[in-house]
């Protein structure tokens, strides 16, 4: 059914606010609407059960890789982990009794897909079209649906021609058996670093293609037990104090990238060099994995394990990408050719193709997707102009080193604050003008050029293909980005009650 299509008599269901997704943005939205008051809202959950990424990824070893006392949401800080890196199905079960504690369980609708979503500018509405052809309509419309939820997979000649099993870490086999197996792993990443290691240990021979090295840190990984678990519950303020270390140590860190500082950058290269030298002796694969850009510029992974893995006899590593399969195995981007019966694509996300899934539909019928194109953009990565009481969680340019709940929780605050401002100032809708929004990103780009992550030699996610703009970091620390959603200029926004409605211009948002 096409959401240009004409309502029927029966009028949709109605809310003051729907949320899109049960993850960690999808929580702390809800969270946010609660503390200012708001009871009438639903959140869609397109899968079975919540967890966003944390209910995806679920390969062997798949765990956190910034630190759990900071990748935690701040109201509800959790004496629990088994590892400061906890793995994913404790993060999965630290979710779930979020949603319990804040009562919000019968507000979330499973398998319930939102596929289109157009703003009635009459009705200062947005009407919504689900998977199952369903209508809903809302006054405020928040998007938590994560910037890494589709999967990257590569099209190559003779995938489907290919005799044995391939997959994304995203979409893991459960069961598989490698035991014997003849097993390559496409990718470097976070989630190849992670993987590696199962797979070397499982498999008869493994394939690695690291086709871009990776800086692969140490990783200073602590075990607690029941008495750790016993102290921290009794002792909250040490929650507190590492996570203040840990939240200190990233904005130190990220500001140190966005200014290129020499000093720092060459202390990490040293120690990533001396993880390298002590885990791998052979020089032609020490050469491999050696990376050809700055420290940061792409996102450093930490293992203890993915160094040793790869130079362990049982594993080959290329460093061309895999051009082509055949029905017995993969061939090199070089000619090389070696037979395999599994194939695992640690490929990450489509992490510049933000909201995809979902066609928006703003003032007169504008598609967000046409829009944004190859780059996308907006207003603190949370309002669209053109997209009035439209807002994004872990919008364009809005990664900061660190954890990506701080910019969740940091956007939601901004999020619920701003939808009580309409409501008070007696508005219907909420939008930033096109001048905000043009100044904002004027700024970004500014900001952006000299930092690491495009001035240090490398091409990654971060960038949008085709043009290499980076489109999805933020250029400087989470503390930064705290700052900026909390300041917000009310002449940067336009309110209205009706078509063409009043702009405000007189106070800060948020302060």
């Amino acid at each position: 059914m096409s959401i240009h299509e004409p309502r029927t008599h029966h009028q949709p269901e109605f809310h003051d606010a729907v949320i899109v997704g049960a993850g960690f943005s999808g929580i702390s939205a809800a969270r946010e609407l609660l503390n200012t008051g708001r009871q009438d809202f639903l959140i869609l959950e397109r899968a079975a059960e919540i967890g966003g990424v944390w209910r995806e990824n679920r390969y062997p070893n798949a765990a956190c890789d910034v630190p759990a006392h900071l990748y935690s949401l701040s109201f509800a800080l959790n004496p629990n982990w088994s590892s400061n890196f906890a793995p994913w199905w404790e993060i999965q079960s630290y979710m779930e009794d979020v949603v319990d504690g804040l009562g919000v369980r019968d507000r979330i609708r499973y398998d319930t897909e939102l596929v289109a979503a157009r703003w009635d500018e009459d009705a200062a509405v947005w009407h919504l079209v689900l998977a199952d052809a369903t209508r809903l309509d809302c006054r405020n419309l928040i998007s938590a649906v994560g910037a890494l939820s589709r999967p990257s997979i590569p099209d190559l000649p003779g995938m489907g021609e290919f005799a044995g099993a391939i997959f994304h870490t995203a979409e893991w086999h459960d069961g598989i058996d490698l035991t014997g197996k003849r097993v390559v792993v496409v990718g470097a990443g976070a989630s190849a670093v992670q993987v590696v290691p199962y797979v070397v240990d499982h498999a008869a021979a493994t394939l690695a293609v690291v086709r871009t090295a990776p800086y692969v840190m140490p990783k200073p990984e602590e075990l607690y037990g029941e008495f750790e678990k016993a102290f921290f519950a009794s002792h909250p303020e040490e929650l507190l104090a590492r996570r203040e270390k840990e939240y200190t140590g990233f904005n130190v860190s990220t500001r140190a990238q966005a200014a290129m500082d020499e000093d720092f950058l060459r202390a990490r290269e040293a120690d990533w060099r001396a993880h390298l030298d002590a885990s791998v002796s052979d020089p032609a694969l020490r050469e491999i994995l050696t990376p050809d850009y700055r420290w940061g510029c792409r996102r450093p992974v930490v293992s203890n394990a993915f160094y040793p893995a790869l130079a362990d006899a049982r594993t080959e590593v290329w460093d061309v990408g895999i051009a082509a399969f055949t029905p017995d195995g993969v061939v090199g981007a070089d000619g090389r050719e070696w037979a395999a019966d599994v194939v695992i694509l640690a490929t990450g996300f489509r992490g510049t193709e933000l909201f995809e899934g979902v066609e928006y539909l703003g003032r007169e019928g504008r598609s967000l997707r046409e829009t944004w194109g190859a780059e996308p953009e907006a207003y603190k990565g949370t309002l669209v102009e053109g997209f009035p009481n439209l807002y994004l969680t872990t919008g364009p340019n809005t990664q900061a080193s660190g954890s990506i709940i701080g910019i969740i929780e940091a956007q939601t605050r901004m999020i619920a604050d701003l939808i009580d401002l309409c409501e008070h100032r007696g508005a219907t809708a909420l939008s930033v003008t096109a001048e905000a929004q043009a100044r904002y990103n004027h700024w970004l780009a500014e900001e952006m050029a000299g930092t690491a992550w495009e001035a240090g030699g490398c091409s990654s996610w971060y960038r949008a293909g085709g043009t290499g703009k980076v489109v999805t970091k933020f250029p400087g620390a989470l503390e930064d980005f705290e700052r900026i959603t909390q300041d917000i200029e009310l002449s940067d926004l336009e309110l209205s009650t009706d078509v063409g409605g009043a702009r405000e211009t007189s106070e800060r948002v948020g302060a």
